[in-house]
């Protein structure tokens, strides 16, 4: 089968967040089981193309665009340069027309899709969806929802004059502009969503956006497929970012050179307590204000933190900087790929105390490292993380929530339940094997 994935960010050469790692990982997957896999991806100035093999142009000028090939891992990667340099910002999102920059990605990538022939057309949140609008070929379309909170709203005069039937994309609030998401939602002939219990969660009024009523509409068409992670790159028996490598059986003395060596790195005093991790964005979904009281927790039951945040608000920074001079907690705020892994392979415990979590990554990677997550049970965490099996959750997202796990989690600690709880995690199959396999489904 040749399946096309188009999509604003491939881990690890254009990554934000978890889209990135899902469309990787996903990708990989699929050519490990036969398949032809192309991704067409903005042609953004910091793509690291250490990364890339064989970069060449394509095509020159072709609507308004460059068109380059190269591949990674044996997938095939088409690159859209548009010659406004809508892709020239150093940064992936964030830009005041972002619209007007997807929406040109999403209709050159239709219009070069359409010369070619291929099976199922693949799309990625908001800043794809217009191309179930633009593609007009015969290959099946798959919309994913990775979180509903971005639709991508514009002006109808942004689709250049393209037919579209107001009744399935006028936005349900603001009734002068179109919404991309909610045209997708009827425009494609399947909708994935990132995990089974976030598929029931935006069903309703609480988590659905404005979209829950399309959603109920659409509901035969939506499939709640939880992701997976590539379990190639996220391996603490080959990782190359790690110290001393270790798996299931060495885990002990692994992570523990590992977290001497990051204590030292981050001059935290090198000790035995028990070592907690948030890698993270600092936005009001990820929670910070419930990080911020589990610093202070943390501190409290002797432990120390190391938070790994990325953001652009000052007064964010400014609200965990509070804690930069304290000996036992560990601040930063770049996001840095080489220290996560560190992170993830020295830490004790990772928290993840998000409001929502359409899947969440994080948490499958400290299962594989053998660090316990202790999450809010909520959409994709609620199905991954069990609570005193391989990790500890909390139902309501409030400071006693998080008090309460780290307190269990604390108490657990280098006891025999901890070792059960490492051990699980790490025998859990956490790849993209079974996920894609329910992808070739949908795709067929």
């Amino acid at each position: 089968m040749f399946i096309v994935h188009v999509a604003s960010e491939l881990a690890p050469i254009a990554k934000v967040g978890g889209l990135g790692d899902v469309i990787g990982g996903l990708s990989k997957a699929l050519v490990k089981k036969g398949h032809n896999v192309t991704v067409i991806l903005p042609k953004y100035d910091c793509i690291d193309y250490r990364l890339v093999e064989e970069l060449k142009v394509l095509e020159r000028d072709f609507e308004g665009a460059t068109l380059w090939s190269t591949s990674y891992h044996g997938v095939q990667l088409i690159l859209i340069e548009s010659h406004q340099k809508f892709f020239e910002r150093g940064r992936i999102y964030g830009e005041e027309d972002d619209t007007d920059r997807f929406l040109f990605f999403c209709r050159v990538a239709s219009a070069y899709l359409e010369g070619i022939h291929f099976d199922a057309l693949h799309l990625h949140d908001w800043p794809t969806a217009a191309c179930s609008l633009f593609y007009k070929g015969k290959a099946k379309k798959v919309f994913t929802i990775h979180n509903l909170e971005h639709q991508g709203k514009c002006l109808p005069e942004k689709l250049g004059g393209c037919a579209y039937n107001p009744e399935n994309f006028q936005d349900r609030v603001f009734k002068e502009e179109i919404n991309l998401m909610r045209g997708a939602l009827y425009n494609a002939n399947a909708v994935t969503v990132v995990s089974p219990t976030y598929m029931q969660e935006i069903l309703t009024k609480d988590l659905g956006c404005d979209l829950e009523e399309d959603l109920k509409k659409n509901k035969k068409k939506l499939h709640g497929i939880l992701n997976g992670i590539d379990t190639q790159y996220w391996d603490p028996k080959t990782d190359s970012f790690l110290v001393e490598n270790y798996g299931l059986e060495s885990r002990d003395l692994g992570k523990k050179a590992n977290k001497e060596h990051l204590q030292k790195h981050l001059q935290l005093k090198v000790s035995d307590a028990p070592l907690v991790v948030a890698v993270t964005r600092l936005v009001p979904q990820k929670g910070p204000d419930l990080i911020h009281y589990g610093i202070e927790k943390t501190l409290e039951l002797g432990g120390q933190f190391a938070l790994l945040g990325s953001t652009d608000d000052p007064e964010m920074r400014a609200h965990f900087e509070e804690f930069s001079n304290h000996p036992n907690v560990s601040i930063c705020f770049d996001y840095d790929e080489p220290l996560s892994h560190l992170l993830y392979a020295a830490a004790d415990m990772f928290l993840m105390p998000s409001i929502f979590e359409p899947c969440g990554l994080a948490q499958m990677i400290s299962l594989t490292y053998g660090t316990v997550p202790l999450v809010r049970a909520t959409g994709g965490l609620k199905d991954t993380i069990f609570d005193g099996k391989n990790g500890f959750s909390f139902a309501i997202p409030d400071n006693k929530g998080v008090e309460e796990v780290l307190q269990r989690a604390f108490a657990a600690y280098q006891t025999e339940q901890w070792q059960s709880l490492t051990s699980t995690g790490m025998q859990t199959d956490l790849s993209w094997d079974s996920s894609a396999t329910q992808f070739l489904k949908i795709y067929a």
